[in-house]
């Protein structure tokens, strides 16, 4: 099977008058009415059985941004339900009015909950009176749910449930917040036949993970929604399989394995934009950026600059969240679609280490004394902000590395009775990889980047993943249904990863692979000629977890002689990447102009 992304720029395709945008772009069909059910529950009446979620109603937001903004959907066929508003009766009673009786064959729907799931006799979704009857009546079975989408006049249909169904026995899950409860006593659902979705259901979660919401730069959202959402800003129906799982293992590890059931036909190709202009005052334009990677998001500064299908540059003053302030020289229509041109990114940027919730008072005193004296890591409590890992215990007496989602990074778990101080020292050189690792996202410019190029990851000359920014003609085959998975290979199996350009001149490559003990290996520079493809040999990882192939294509010459250590490896290439975009040097930021490199990654799971 293989994944393909691709990332449309060609300014027709961004104003929405080529001819092959309109012929894939199905969910935008004038010829169908789109409607969307848009759930979102926060606050439950008794926070001791449910505590206070934080970004269920950002997932609405987020998901109307997209359908309005992006996906054609009239404002006024979006219907909201949040906190207070989603009661049981007002749920049944908004899919009825708004969608089954206004529904009409060849129509587009969109179903979207976020909110607490629980699993007792069956898999149900928790309305904000769920708990409020004794006998669970108000729950809402996901077969009942499915068993309304079956009566609606038409199968386009998409369904979002990023909730969850299994309690781990506690609601928080290192830096992130767990969306499932206890269950409810067996036999108080109503029972329903399984049935089969129609259209494309996403979960959060597959039985037995955990569906999350994570802390994000100046927000919270659920893990699933804004790595669904922020993909469909920028990305075709091919990669969101893998897209999605990806961003998603990245920010929480292997305790969340999301999925999909059903093909998505329904789903509309991408034009490589990173948000949109949603104000414009005496003071500038105000854009939301829903279409970048949180990473890139979160380091972006003031002087980047993004751009319109037209080509009027917007300079970036500020960033709160996913709002960014900008100027611009002229007029820009509120409405209008952004990409990045020039990405400003502080060259300073730290590791966010947070300290897990089990340690004791004195733990935490000198933890955040020994990580004080490094210069590059900033240290935090748990669950208070975003953070790039966990300082945490492995056993009650060591200690270790975890992913925001609590899953241990392999190779950091120290021996018994070590002091936290002696730990911390231990795992310095796994500090300074983690903080390479992270600068080295921040190149990362597939759906931005102007250069007409195609990466195919194979073994055995079966393609795995292929990026590509080549728009293509023919759709390729859907994948197969109940799956969101990140591609797994065996341990210690050759692989191929084959390397063409369109472009008049050559491009050079350079390339990294990034281990699941964070190991970074630097590989030889290639150069790769106009339209003759090269191919590079590679081997996966001998020891299991998520591995990743990183990938950058320049126009000018990387040097022959690069730092071997991780960090000041990651600072040359974002200097060499400065250097590229024919900026004056800087004492404080990175400057990287789109046009003059393409950044990506594969990323894969060795089984």
């Amino acid at each position: 099977m293989v994944y393909t992304r691709r990332s449309l720029l060609q300014t027709t395709l961004l104003t929405l008058g080529g001819t092959l945008w309109r012929a894939q772009r199905v969910l935008a069909d004038p010829g169908s009415r789109k409607l969307a059910l848009l759930i979102g529950i926060n606050e439950y009446p008794n926070p001791a059985k449910t505590p206070a979620l934080s970004g269920c109603g950002t997932d609405v937001w987020l998901q109307q941004e997209l359908l309005c903004g992006r996906l054609g959907f009239d404002p006024g066929d979006v219907l909201t339900l949040t906190d207070a508003q989603a009661t049981g009766a007002q749920i049944r009673q908004a899919f009825q009015e708004h969608l089954r009786q206004q529904v009409r064959a060849g129509d587009v729907v969109i179903l979207h909950f976020s909110g607490y799931g629980s699993r007792a006799t069956q898999a149900a979704l928790l309305p904000r009176d769920g708990l409020m009857t004794p006998d669970g009546a108000e729950w809402i079975a996901e077969a009942e749910v499915l068993g309304w989408l079956r009566q609606l006049a038409t199968d386009r249909i998409i369904t979002v449930l990023d909730t969850g169904y299994d309690y781990p026995g506690s609601f928080a899950c290192g830096n992130v917040r767990v969306r499932a409860c206890p269950p409810v006593a067996a036999g108080d659902i109503s029972p329903h036949p399984n049935l089969r979705p129609p259209g494309v259901l996403f979960r959060a979660a597959r039985p037995g993970s955990l569906a999350t919401e994570a802390l994000w730069p100046g927000f919270s959202a659920g893990t699933l929604t804004y790595a669904l959402t922020q993909t469909l800003w920028g990305t075709t129906p091919g990669p969101i399989l893998v897209d999605v799982a990806a961003q998603i293992a990245q920010t929480v590890g292997v305790n969340q394995a999301p999925e999909m059931v059903g093909s998505p036909q329904s789903l509309p190709p991408a034009v490589g934009a990173a948000g949109r202009v949603v104000q414009v005052t005496s003071e500038g334009v105000d854009c939301v950026l829903a279409g970048l990677p949180p990473w890139i998001l979160a380091a972006l500064a003031p002087e980047s600059q993004l751009e319109t299908a037209q080509g009027v540059a917007l300079a970036v003053r500020s960033r709160q969240g996913l709002l960014v302030k900008t100027t611009s020289p002229e007029p820009v229509p509120v409405g209008e679609w952004v990409r990045e041109r020039v990405r400003v990114v502080p060259n300073s940027l730290s590791l966010t280490v947070a300290l897990a919730a089990e340690l004791e008072r004195i733990e935490r005193v000198d933890a955040t004394s020994a990580l004080g004296s490094l210069s590059y890591v900033n240290t935090v409590k748990v669950g208070e902000q975003s953070a790039d890992c966990l300082l945490g215990r492995v056993t009650p007496t060591t200690y270790g590395l975890f992913s925001p989602g609590y899953d241990l990074f392999p190779g950091t778990e120290g021996e018994a009775d070590e002091a936290v101080k002696a730990a911390i020292k231990r795992l310095t050189p796994r500090l300074q990889t983690l903080l390479a690792a992270k600068l080295l996202q921040l190149t990362d410019n597939l759906a931005a980047t102007p250069l007409n190029l195609t990466v195919t990851l194979a073994q055995a000359q079966t393609p795995l993943l292929t990026q590509t920014t080549t728009p293509l003609l023919t759709q390729t085959a859907p994948p197969a249904a109940n799956t969101l998975i990140i591609p797994e290979l065996p341990p210690a199996s050759p692989l191929t990863c084959q390397i063409s350009h369109q472009e008049s001149q050559p491009l050079f490559a350079l390339w990294l692979s990034i281990n699941p003990s964070q190991q970074i290996t630097l590989h030889p520079p290639q150069v790769v000629p106009s339209q003759t493809p090269i191919e590079l040999a590679l081997n996966t990882p001998p020891t299991p977890g998520l591995t990743e192939l990183r990938l950058l294509l320049c126009k000018s010459e990387w040097l022959a002689s690069l730092p071997p250590e991780p960090l000041p490896l990651a600072q040359a290439i974002l200097t060499h990447l400065h250097q590229a975009s024919e900026r004056p040097p800087s004492k404080d930021t990175y400057a990287l102009r789109m046009d003059t490199w393409a950044g990506l990654s594969l990323i894969y799971r060795v089984a």
